[in-house]
C-alpha cells in the first residue's frame, strides 16, 4: 500500500522547489520524483539527475525544537538514509556533513533548506539516492556508485521510500526528546573512523569525531580546529 502522506511526480524541476509549494499542507510529508529537470546539490552545485536512474526525495521536516539545533536535520537525514540503505544490503560510510558513501564513492546526497523563524521553522530535506548508472555511464568527473553497482538491483522505489520516511521521524523524534546528543552518537557509530585522513581548503588532518553541536573537529599540524559549514574530502593514502 503507497503511503498517501507522499506525493509522487513522474518529474519536476527539483523537488525541494515541489516541496514549498506544500509547506502548508500537512497532510503532505514528502516529494518524490524519478528525473528532476535542475536538481542541487550542496554549495550551489547542481545535482546529476538522471532520468529513472535515481530515486530524488524531500522530505517536509517540522521539527519541534528550536532551529539554533537544526545542525541535527542534515545529521539525522544521513543516518535515516545509511539505514535504509544498510537494510538492502548496502555497506555503506557516512562522511560529514551528510554524504553517504559506498566503496569510496556517492551513493546518496542530501540538501537541507531551512524555512520559516528560529521558534516557527521547516526542514526541507532533499534526498537524492543512486539506483543504478546512467545509461550513458558516470560523467567522468562524478565519483557516484548506485545500488545496482553493489549487487542490489531489486528496489521499490515506493518501499524504499516510505521506509526513509518512517526513519525520519524516528529521528526527528528522538532529538525532540533527548536533544542532538543522540544524533551526533548515532551518525558517529555509521561515520568515519576518528583519525581518517581528510582535507579541507588545502589543509590535511585527522578527523576527531564531531563536536556538541554537530560541527566536524580535525586535528591539523596547527592544532584542533572546528568546522561548522562546508565541504571535506577523504585523503587516499596508501596501503
Amino acid at each position: 500500500m503507497v503511503d498517501t502522506r507522499i506525493l509522487w511526480l513522474d518529474e519536476c524541476e527539483s523537488t525541494n522547489d515541489e516541496a514549498v509549494k506544500y509547506l502548508h499542507r500537512t497532510d503532505v510529508h514528502a516529494i518524490c520524483a524519478t528525473t528532476q529537470r535542475a536538481g542541487r546539490g550542496r554549495m550551489g552545485r547542481s545535482w546529476y539527475s538522471s532520468p529513472d536512474a535515481g530515486l530524488y526525495f524531500s522530505w517536509i521536516a517540522r521539527p519541534r525544537f528550536s532551529q539554533t539545533q537544526g545542525s541535527a536535520i542534515p545529521l539525522l537525514a544521513a543516518i535515516a538514509t545509511a539505514e535504509v540503505c544498510q537494510s538492502y544490503g548496502a555497506e555503506v560510510l557516512l562522511k560529514w556533513p551528510n554524504d553517504v558513501l559506498a566503496r569510496g564513492r556517492k551513493l546518496a546526497g542530501i540538501l537541507c533548506e531551512a524555512r520559516g523563524t528560529p521558534t516557527d521553522w521547516t526542514a526541507i530535506v532533499g534526498i537524492g539516492l543512486n539506483l543504478k548508472p546512467p545509461a550513458d555511464g558516470w560523467p567522468t568527473e562524478l565519483p557516484a556508485i548506485s545500488l545496482a553497482e553493489l549487487g542490489i538491483r531489486e528496489v521499490s522505489p515506493h518501499d524504499f521510500v516510505e521506509a526513509l520516511l518512517n526513519r525520519l521521524g524516528f529521528w526527528l523524534n528522538e532529538v525532540s526528546h533527548t536533544g542532538i546528543s543522540t544524533i551526533i552518537s548515532a551518525w558517529e557509530q555509521r561515520g568515519m573512523p576518528r583519525g581518517t585522513p581528510i582535507r579541507r581548503d588545502g589543509v590535511e588532518g585527522a578527523f576527531c569525531g564531531l563536536s556538541s553541536d554537530g560541527s566536524l573537529r580535525i586535528e591539523t599540524a596547527l592544532g584542533m580546529e572546528t568546522i561548522h559549514a562546508g565541504d571535506v574530502e577523504l585523503v587516499e593514502t596508501e596501503d
